[in-house]
């Protein structure tokens, strides 16, 4: 979603492409082209990340930021003319001469900009045509949206199905929409769309396909957001639910104690089952990109939802318990016979080590591993630290 951000800019979250494709559809209604300027790398230390991106139109007015400062400047001088010649550009911001005090971004990194125009066209499909496929994507699977950023090793680069820019689409069963016409080319564009789908993070990537030239291509995702299943509803996961949805999760909370679990309670939750959480939790459908905490009121009830959750496919399973109260639950489950590699992806005690004590903090500390692991791919070992 858009929100207010210092300066008086709006930031267009990265994670909300349904989002963002809707004020663009909203934006051209009003306007015949928009530069959509991207980042599609950052290295080193930057204020955006790769995926973040903005709106210029035609008066200089921007809606979204890839950083402020003078690199930013740079994108928005450099967008008129991509919406002058209808060429698209992939532009190296670097950062590592604003370190004035005066600069928004005292930052040592960075950016590759790829800014393109979108009118009656966009990545060579027709405006109607391209808000239709995503009309289809958000009622469906994911969708990876696959840009041609740079074509290098042949003449005429900018010509038929290797235009830079060009679009084309792949679902998570590896279907192709709007197929380049290069069978080499869009083999490969499958296989790069289906590993990012599978990682859950937009990126650029380099191609290089049996045949023809070296490809870069950036990829980003829409999909539904992630889901953290929250197995508690008392004073921690209250406050982890509240947090979560602010970060973008579909929270969903199992609690047998309506009292607890309730929409007035729990305003940011997507989902609430108030039956015996045990059950609840093993009703509950596959998906991909679940996380599961499980901050109950009862150390018993915790380790029977553990012996739920630890059997299933997982981007995260944590638990709340001391040292010593962990190591007892993974010693009685290792001896029912869950397999030890199950038990090696449990967070527990569950959290980023921050010294957190109060509910709120240990909310912070759990959101903050949750996030990680998902953005960057950690998975520790389990280790029994301190949390009571």
């Amino acid at each position: 979603m858009q929100t207010p951000a210092p300066g008086g800019y709006t930031v267009l979250a990265m994670d909300d492409l349904p989002a963002f494709h809707a004020e663009l559809r909203r934006r051209l209604e009003r306007s015949p082209a928009l530069a959509l300027a991207q980042i599609v790398r950052h290295r080193g230390s930057t204020p955006r990340k790769t995926g973040a991106r903005m709106l210029i139109d035609p008066s200089g007015e921007s809606l979204g930021t890839v950083g402020g400062g003078c690199g930013e400047a740079e994108v928005l001088s450099r967008a008129q003319r991509v919406l002058g010649t209808g060429q698209p550009q992939l532009v190296e911001v670097s950062l590592l001469e604003e370190d004035g005090w005066e600069s928004p971004s005292i930052c040592g990194g960075v950016l590759d900009v790829f800014i393109e125009r979108v009118g009656a066209e966009v990545g060579g499909l027709g405006r109607d045509e391209f808000f239709a496929a995503l009309d289809d994507a958000h009622s469906g699977g994911a969708l990876a949206i696959v840009t041609l950023i740079a074509v290098r090793g042949t003449e005429g680069m900018q010509a038929g199905a290797l235009r830079v820019g060009r679009k084309t689409m792949v679902d998570e069963r590896g279907v192709q929409r709007f197929a380049l016409g290069e069978q080499a080319l869009d083999e490969a564009i499958v296989d790069a769309a289906v590993e990012v789908l599978g990682d859950n993070r937009p990126r650029a990537l380099t191609l290089h396909p049996a045949s023809g030239p070296e490809v870069e291509v950036f990829v980003e995702l829409i999909a539904d957001p992630p889901e953290l299943v929250v197995v508690g509803a008392g004073h921690v996961g209250s406050a982890l639910t509240r947090f979560a949805g602010h970060a973008g999760f579909a929270v969903v909370v199992l609690d047998d104690r309506i009292s607890f679990a309730n929409p007035i309670r729990l305003p940011e939750s997507h989902r609430i089952l108030t039956g015996d959480p045990r059950e609840e939790l093993a009703r509950l459908s596959p998906r991909r990109d679940r996380h599961v905490v499980l901050v109950t009121r009862g150390h018993k009830l915790d380790a029977d939802c553990l012996r739920v959750a630890v059997r299933m496919d997982l981007a995260y399973l944590g638990m709340i318990g001391s040292r010593r109260r962990v190591g007892r639950i993974i010693e009685t489950l290792a001896a029912e016979g869950v397999p030890a590699e199950k038990l090696a992806t449990l967070h527990a005690p569950i959290g980023l080590d921050i010294g957190a004590e109060t509910p709120a903090e240990i909310a912070v500390a759990i959101l903050a591993e949750i996030i990680d692991a998902r953005r960057r791919g950690r998975a520790r070992s389990r280790s029994l630290g301190r949390q009571t």
